[in-house]
């Protein structure tokens, strides 16, 4: 998949409204391979990249949603829910469960998750570094409210 490169770039873009901007995104490296090897989804406006979503399996079976982003000058207009759409469609036909870590201050991303069937399982401290908490979130491949199934 030759998108690589326009994913990583908004992937560096949208990383910038992070509360920990300072880190680095995933890089190019990284959206290769996930572009070959994982579910992913993009969505396009005039041939350009303007979201992206993503999930990739573990050793245990269950997928790991891993990043789900949309360009700042196209939010608001449906995008991350068609995005959602296909990536719950795609695991759900697998019959697999799936999980997404959050910053537990995100309140908009959590409640989002929540509507979209996760549900929080722990409260992991120090996820990444001492002062970088993150909420371990599940779905159950049954949950799917944006089908009703």
């Amino acid at each position: 998949n030759s998108d690589f490169l326009a994913i990583a770039a908004l992937d560096r873009a949208a990383w910038q409204s992070n509360q920990h901007a300072e880190f680095i995104p995933d890089g190019e490296h990284a959206w290769r391979i996930w572009c070959e090897h994982s579910v992913m989804y993009t969505a396009r406006c005039e041939e350009k990249i303007v979201g992206a979503i993503l999930a990739f399996p573990c050793e245990n079976g269950v997928y790991c949603l891993h990043k789900v982003m949309v360009a700042q000058a196209h939010r608001g207009k449906g995008i991350a829910g068609l995005l959602f759409q296909a990536i719950f469609n795609a695991l759900d036909a697998k019959k697999v469960d799936s999980f997404l870590t959050v910053d537990p201050l995100n309140k908009i991303a959590i409640s989002l998750y929540k509507k979209l069937g996760y549900q929080i399982k722990e409260l992991a401290a120090g996820y990444y570094r001492s002062h970088e908490d993150r909420y371990l979130m599940v779905r159950k491949s049954a949950d799917n409210p944006l089908t009703g199934k």
